[in-house]
């Protein structure tokens, strides 16, 4: 029979009988403190307690914490004169009592378990610090009981273990026992998430989970606690309605408790998807919104986990996470994090494969130099970019971490079913898959290779190459066709809108090519001012549908109120009712603090326009750069992801508007990738003085003139000819 300390400490902390570590933990420290205080005579010269001051307060502090107190003495005596630090003596204390390191470690609440009793006992002289020695190590703190005081010690242990017959009648069935007798063999049923199968799960988990220390309730209130609740459980509910039935459940008998129970297990949010509907946050739906967002595939370990987190963190979060776009912001997040963001799919492995093949190359002439060591860093870089350009072009999403692309080939080319799909795709035979596996031995073996040996792999890496370009060449018939009407809608030279300034259609060889999404990033000047209203005036002036969204009205105002019937205003502005008045083509916002609320706005307009008219659409967005500053890069670029298409699909040309002054350069570089066109405003210096110029930096897919032009407001305020 174990007679310690340890099975006592054991049945203590047991059913509601669990010593109250906290409750009176300032006492015994402030005694003690009083004593070296108030009595001068108490405290020796190494700092410790005198007797008869020591003993009274080693009572004192026993009588606080006789568990704690008397398992750090134990485990430090069995340690002999080795040093143990406190959470080396934290954690034993754990594996003794069986329960978890958070409540006896640094982790949890050291300070309140331990901390303060070693502290103490340091006080009291019955313990002292010392550091170890060891060579090539740095010094270590540890505690061990003082020689003078070790037999006392030994003593006092032993004449307490010899009233053991007595002490443990405290509780004559252990609690493990007790718990697995009445809980783990009893049975209840969870239906499984996203369908109705009931699956059987043991009560005993539920138990579990009430009997964290964090909730504060007895080993008995869980077990009347279950009892009420089981009848629910037969029947099968769903693993958010058992939470919520506990904490119901819970409230009725101890408010604190049931608030601590919330915490621990939060209540599994529900949110408000884009066509209104309402839906209980749960895998499938998580899953759903990641594919939707994740244009490429994901492999199902890495759907799995992205699913898991985003779960966690929205069910944690609820009062964040309302709104379907919420969420999809988080989730682009978390990918964009973990993942390569791949804008153009045939594109990026052009890419990798051409830096793959210089690679490659440079590592063939450090070899013919007998440059080792860099031949093996080249091959690094080349299987680091075949392995990019291998996964992509296979159709799933990369990982920034090399390593991880890497293992990821491996498993996928481990499935049978993932192998039968791509040698079905790419007409590629087993030894050409067997190829791309390869990677990872290639990976291994260049470390040590020698020069016979890199030469051999830079014959593989050869066959990699030609075999990628052979997926890209086939990478169409993995695409769906376009229908003929489209296809030949994209072979038509779009018409273009003008922007209101002759010399600015001039560069762009007519104007704005219908539909598309340019960008006008410059600085705040009154240049920037006068070409947007030569836009805005432009569409009037040719009665056009036009979209202005902004924070500062001006004279759009005027051309609110003039033109009610083409003109739409959506004012994002705290003080939107005092600039303009309530118009049926005006809507008012308190700003661009939440972007769902401009969406509704631009929805409740555009629903207005469902078909693209053969008559010019046009749309201005000037709210950018406020929308960056407040929302940053990432749900910025979210909004104009779903925002630019929405236009397109209705037939409006967009022009937006955006201060690259007042942004980092990768911020501008995020915004700016998403348009068509980009129209750069600039200071140049020039023999009278610096001036303003413009330039058309980039216009997908047309001709345009790359000369700059000089801006001159006067210029630009006049009216073109055609006016």
């Amino acid at each position: 029979m174990d007679n310690s300390i340890t099975t006592l400490g054991r049945r203590l902390l047991v059913d509601g009988k669990q010593v109250k570590f906290r409750n009176e933990r300032r006492k015994f420290v402030e005694f003690v403190d009083a004593v070296a205080n108030e009595f001068p005579e108490a405290v020796s010269n190494d700092g410790t307690l005198n007797e008869p001051f020591r003993s009274l307060a080693f009572l004192v502090t026993i009588g606080q914490r006789p568990i704690t107190s008397l398992l750090i003495l134990q485990t430090l005596l069995e340690a002999d004169k080795k040093l143990l630090n406190g959470k080396s003596i934290g954690k034993k204390l754990a594996e003794k009592l069986e329960i978890s390191q958070a409540l006896t470690t640094k982790g949890g609440n050291y300070e309140d378990r331990v901390g303060d009793l070693i502290s103490i006992f340091v006080k009291m002289g019955i313990l002292e610090t010392a550091f170890s020695r060891k060579a090539g190590y740095p010094k270590e703190e540890g505690f061990r009981i003082r020689k003078s005081v070790r037999s006392e010690m030994k003593a006092f242990l032993d004449c307490f273990l010899f009233e053991w017959d007595i002490l443990q009648r405290f509780k004559s069935l252990s609690f493990k026992e007790s718990f697995v007798e009445r809980f783990d063999k009893r049975l209840g049923y969870v239906i499984k998430s996203g369908t109705k199968k009931r699956k059987a799960f043991k009560i005993g988990k539920i138990m579990k989970s009430l009997l964290d220390p964090k909730i504060g309730i007895s080993f008995e209130e869980s077990v009347d606690l279950i009892e009420e609740i089981e009848p629910n459980l037969t029947r099968g509910m769903k693993t958010f309605e058992i939470q919520e039935m506990l904490y119901s459940t819970l409230r009725k008998r101890d408010k604190k408790a049931a608030e601590n129970y919330r915490q621990s297990y939060p209540k599994v949010s529900s949110i408000e998807m884009s066509d209104g509907k309402i839906e209980t946050v749960n895998y499938k739906l998580v899953k759903a919104l990641i594919d939707k967002e994740v244009k490429l595939k994901l492999t199902r370990n890495t759907l799995d986990s992205f699913a898991s987190t985003v779960y966690n963190v929205i069910s944690k979060n609820p009062k964040n996470y309302k709104h379907e776009t919420a969420v999809r912001e988080y989730v682009y997040a978390l990918v964009r994090s973990e993942c390569v963001y791949v804008r153009s799919v045939s594109n990026f492995i052009k890419d990798q494969l051409a830096s793959a093949t210089s690679s490659l190359e440079g590592c063939r002439n450090s070899l013919e130099s007998d440059e080792i060591a860099p031949a093996r860093g080249l091959l690094r870089q080349f299987l680091e970019q075949i392995s990019l350009a291998a996964i992509v072009g296979f159709g799933y999403l990369p990982f920034k971490d090399f390593r991880q692309n890497v293992d990821l080939i491996s498993n996928l080319l481990r499935q049978e079913g993932i192998k039968k799909e791509l040698q079905e795709e790419f007409q590629l035979n087993e030894e050409a898959l067997t190829q791309f596996q390869r990677i990872r031995f290639l990976m291994h073996e260049r470390e040590n290779a020698s020069k016979r040996s890199l030469e051999k792999m830079i014959e593989e890496a050869n066959w990699l190459i030609d075999l990628c370009w052979r997926i890209l060449k086939s990478f169409h018939l993995r695409r769906k066709p376009k229908p003929v009407a489209a296809e030949i809608l994209d072979t038509i030279t779009p018409n273009q809108v003008t922007t209101g300034y002759k010399d600015l259609d001039d560069l762009l060889n007519g104007g704005i090519p219908d539909t598309y999404a340019i960008i006008l990033t410059s600085p705040s000047c009154d240049e920037r001012d006068v070409l947007i209203e030569r836009f805005l005036n432009s569409g009037m002036k040719g009665r056009e549908i036009t979209l202005y969204v902004t924070i500062d009205a001006k004279t759009a105002v005027t051309l609110a109120e003039k033109y009610p019937s083409n003109f739409y205003l959506i004012l994002c502005n705290p003080e939107a009712d005092a600039i303009v008045k309530n118009l049926p083509n005006v809507r008012k916002l308190k700003g661009v603090e939440n972007l769902n609320d401009i969406d509704i706005a631009l929805t409740d307009v555009l629903r207005n326009f469902d078909s693209p008219s053969k008559k010019v659409r046009r749309a201005c967005v000037e709210v950018v750069s406020d929308a960056l500053l407040q929302h940053h890069a990432v749900a910025t670029r979210i909004w104009l992801t779903a925002l630019i298409p929405k236009f397109k699909s209705r037939g409006f040309t967009t022009l937006a508007v955006m201060n690259p002054h007042m942004h980092s350069s990768q911020e501008v570089q995020a915004i700016v990738d998403l348009f068509q066109g980009e129209i750069h405003v600039y200071k140049k210096k020039t023999e009278k003085g610096l001036r303003r110029f413009l330039r058309i930096e980039k216009l997908y897919n047309q001709e345009y003139s790359q000369s700059e032009l000089q801006l001159k407001k006067e210029k630009i305020m006049k009216l073109a000819p055609e006016d």
